[in-house]
């Protein structure tokens, strides 16, 4: 224990001045306990008390003039508290260029966040814009596909008066209506020639042969012809008295392209799902999974849906 040259108080840890050699506590020595830690030993060996330190009052009588050993001892004390000057100045300029750059730094970042701020903000207004792009092709692409499938819809009216008919060999020089008329006969059903409007060849796709194209003058006589053929099972070019094998003959409504894509995934999907019953009647697709169900009827694609 130490006790203090000011308040007599005792204390463990405290200052010593390194003039008079006497005892403070930090209090009285006016300094703190972290500053006196920062001061170093160099420094904390040269601390002079606040007596010390304070100036000697005017004596009326002349003072001896102070000796070379104690100027030089000062000059020593004050040259040992400037060593650290330079490197506290190195310190201060390291600080000051890390100062300067982080407000670069700033700078550029702060120039950044408001171009990517910029940015943002126009390609939000980019997206709004899509967003409604994305509306108005929906709703074109809705008006389309309402357009294709009436277009559709009026290929198919348009043949209504006509029937397709399948397996007749080409012959040259033949006679479409002593064909038909051959048909007719094997499926004993009555048809003046009055009642046709035309009869044509038309191309298969991916085949070299050509189907038969009856065109009536209306779709009631079309739906009798086809109901009386489709009542013969086993109705084939033999019965026509054409030479060679005999060669099944299929009698169908004249159905439009797309509607012969639909109707072969119609049968695909029915196929698929266990459905018994596929035909066309009158330029339409039916469906029927059996005899107990009720059919339903296939005009686009999307009605596949139903077959579950």
């Amino acid at each position: 224990m130490k006790t203090c040259a000011v308040c007599n108080d005792q204390f463990n840890d405290g200052v010593q001045c390194a003039s008079c050699r006497k005892h403070l506590d930090f209090s009285c020595a006016n300094v703190s306990e972290v500053g006196w830690r920062r001061l170093g030993v160099d420094r904390r060996a040269q601390w002079k008390c606040p007596g010390c330190r304070a100036p000697s009052p005017v004596l009326l009588s002349p003072q001896p003039p102070a000796s070379l050993d104690t100027i030089l001892s000062e000059v020593r004390d004050m040259k040992r508290q400037l060593l650290d000057l330079p490197s506290l100045i190195h310190d201060l300029r390291s600080i000051k260029e890390e100062l300067s750059e982080l407000k670069k730094s700033y700078d550029f970042s702060s120039s950044r966040l408001d171009d990517f701020d910029s940015r943002i903000g126009a390609l939000e207004a980019k997206a709004s814009q899509l967003g409604k792009l994305q509306d108005t092709v929906s709703s074109l692409q809705a008006e389309v596909a309402s357009t294709k499938l009436e277009l559709s819809s009026h290929d198919q009216r348009s043949r209504l008066n006509n029937v397709e008919i399948k397996g007749i060999p080409l012959k040259k020089d033949e006679n479409l209506f002593l064909v038909v008329d051959s048909i007719c006969r094997k499926i004993k059903y009555s048809c003046d020639k009055t009642l046709i409007n035309y009869i044509s060849r038309v191309p298969i796709r991916k085949s070299k042969d050509k189907l038969l194209v009856v065109s009536f003058l209306n779709r009631y006589v079309n739906e009798d012809f086809v109901a009386a053929a489709r009542a013969v099972k086993d109705l084939s070019t033999a019965d026509l008295g054409f030479q060679g094998a005999p060669q099944r003959i299929y009698v169908n409504d004249h159905l439009s392209v797309e509607s012969k894509m639909l109707l072969n995934k119609t049968k695909s999907t029915a196929k698929d799902k266990c459905y018994e019953f596929v035909w066309v009647k009158h330029g339409k697709i039916h469906v029927r999974k059996d005899v107990n169900c009720k059919p339903f009827i296939v005009r686009r694609e999307t009605d596949l849906n139903k077959i579950i």
